[in-house]
């Protein structure tokens, strides 16, 4: 399946976030068109950490080999900021690939990536570099590449604008502005784009037209770690009430 043509005829859909097997295997049992393989989530998963620059390639690849085994629809994996120069974003996003990414998203931050508002963010031309670097590995025509622009704290409408247009000519396939603002999401969405454009969603998002999707922060990830929680408190008063008569 062509995720952006199915986006583009099932407006307003969010594509879910995952980092555990459980949450996993509940998305590919349920309607969710794609799964988005967070690499902050897989972070907290495998080291309980919230940093996803802790996790190297190999350890991030191989979750995502293990769980395309039961995969049933799209996987996003996270390519971060590439795992380094240009160089190592070639030879990341061929094992990511390799290892059953569908579509892989690349970010704009400095390496290594890290779990924050507003994150250091590189150069044009160093992003452009990795871009064309991952597309180059790529061995199956199908495998897409999005682009989340995380510095938009920093340069704005304007610098994005700039950053959507070397893309669109580099080879990215779409654009996930992370954090925006909705006028800003408006001005960009005023204008004919180069590149489908989607957005980063938390509930308190506004959605607006002209946006092909919207992606996951760890909404679904934190309800269920509430709701997990709640659980066990129960559970735990449930032993210690039993333990004291």
């Amino acid at each position: 399946m062509n995720l952006l043509h199915y986006l583009s005829t099932h407006p307003q859909t969010i594509l879910p976030a995952a980092g555990d097997g459980a949450t996993y295997q509940l998305l590919n049992a349920g309607q969710a068109p794609a799964i988005y393989l967070d690499a902050t989530l897989t972070t907290t998963t495998l080291l309980a950490e919230r940093n996803p620059g802790l996790l190297t390639i190999s350890e991030y690849a191989k979750f995502v080999r293990d769980l395309q085994l039961k995969k049933t629809v799209p996987v996003i994996a996270d390519l971060q900021s590439g795992f380094g120069n240009p160089l190592n974003t070639y030879y990341a996003a061929q094992e990511l690939e390799r290892s059953g990414g569908d579509i892989l998203l690349l970010n704009d931050q400095t390496y290594p990536a890290h779990n924050m508002a507003q994150p250091a963010t590189t150069t044009p031309a160093d992003l452009l570099g990795k871009v064309r670097a991952a597309k180059d590995s790529f061995e199956n025509p199908a495998t897409q590449l999005w682009v989340k622009l995380d510095g938009l704290w920093d340069y704005g409408g304007a610098g994005a604008q700039q950053r959507i247009q070397y893309l669109a000519k580099a080879g990215a396939d779409a654009i996930v502005l992370a954090h925006a603002a909705t006028t800003l999401l408006q001005a960009l969405t005023a204008r004919p784009q180069p590149l489908p454009l989607l957005a980063t969603w938390t509930p308190a998002t506004n959605m607006i037209d002209g946006i092909t999707g919207w992606l996951d922060t760890g909404y679904l990830a934190q309800q269920a770690h509430q709701a997990q929680a709640t659980a066990l408190q129960t559970l735990l008063k449930g032993a210690l009430a039993y333990a004291e008569k």
